[in-house]
């Protein structure tokens, strides 16, 4: 009988529930990351260059690829943050970093929208003003897209390539492996750490109104990002279990009703800076519409504040919906 030299055979990941979970997440976040990488790409190619036409459909096209990017980063964030030991991308500061040299852009872009629909129906002195301060608002907005397309010519290093992908994943639009499904321990620990972090959050408040540059504002828009967090980390989940979208729905309706509130935080401070602090002397109809607006967005809030804090169908009632969530490998 001859004895075979070989080595004996190495031990396999499955046989290791710790190698096994760190070895799928790191996988799945390389699958999401690749996905997510590919569509920037795409992005920051466009934005490198300055808007192409000038017309209503040209600068739609712009605005959503600044949107499109800073979404995409903030995603990719959302992974490095979340699992800083798995995560094998461009690191959460390089990304933040990014994010901000699109978030002025953006938060210009909304706000523009936003007035260009309200002069519709102002008429008079304040239509006047507002079509003045309109184009006081495009000249910071095309200042800021060249200093964006500056930044992205100029990125440090290959910021969005990372590691090469594996040969087993080098597709981002496949579907995860089986040995994805491995990595649900360490996500849903995840996913119940966030919703802890959401439970503590000092935003909720009291129920009381914040005043306008009140610490508690400040504290809601935190709690409006803790959410995103979240969302953006159940995105990771629905990989494996796609039956999730009326959960992510709830958790974008939740997000946006507080971008609402938030979106006129910044409208309030940009056109203060514009206007030299006369925004309600200068502009007093588009002040009252705001200011129901904002009513109507406190009312919304108020309501998802209600059903998120009740152990029945808030974050107590999705913690133990992750705790007992099983997904089989072979699904």
């Amino acid at each position: 009988m001859t004895i075979s030299s070989a080595s004996p055979p190495a031990v396999g990941i499955a046989s290791d529930p710790a190698l096994a979970a760190d070895t799928g997440l790191e996988q799945l976040l390389e699958w999401r990351r690749a996905h997510l990488q590919q569509g920037l790409r795409e992005r920051i190619r466009v934005l490198r260059r300055p808007p192409q036409g000038s017309g209503p459909d040209a600068r739609a096209a712009d605005r959503d690829h600044v949107h499109q990017l800073r979404t995409g980063l903030r995603r990719l964030r959302s992974m490095a943050e979340a699992f800083p030991h798995h995560w094998r991308g461009p690191s959460a500061k390089s990304l933040r970093r990014l994010a901000s040299a699109a978030g002025g852009v953006r938060d210009l872009d909304v706000l523009l929208e936003a007035l260009h629909e309200q002069r519709r129906s102002l008429t008079g002195r304040e239509h006047k003003r507002l079509k003045r301060l309109i184009k006081r608002l495009e000249t910071s907005r095309a200042q800021g897209r060249r200093q964006l397309s500056k930044r992205l010519n100029n990125l440090p290093g290959p910021l969005l390539s990372g590691p090469p992908q594996p040969a087993l994943h080098a597709d981002p639009a496949s579907s995860p492996s089986a040995l994805h499904h491995a990595a649900l321990p360490l996500l849903r620990a995840g996913l119940i750490r966030q919703l802890a972090v959401l439970r503590l959050h000092p935003g909720w408040g009291h129920g009381k109104r914040p005043r306008p540059g009140s610490r508690q504002e400040r504290q809601q828009h935190e709690l409006r990002k803790a959410f995103k967090r979240f969302r953006y980390q159940l995105e990771l989940l629905e990989a494996l279990e796609p039956d999730l979208r009326d959960r992510l729905l709830l958790l974008k309706g939740t997000q946006d009703s507080l971008g609402q509130l938030q979106d006129l935080v910044i409208w309030r401070s940009l056109l203060k800076r514009h206007l030299k602090g006369r925004f309600r002397r200068e502009l007093p109809e588009l002040a009252a519409r705001w200011r129901r607006q904002a009513d109507a967005a406190r009312s919304t809030w108020m309501e998802l504040r209600r059903q998120w804090l009740e152990p029945a169908t808030g974050l107590e009632a999705w913690q133990r919906w992750l705790l007992e969530l099983e997904i089989p490998a072979g699904q």
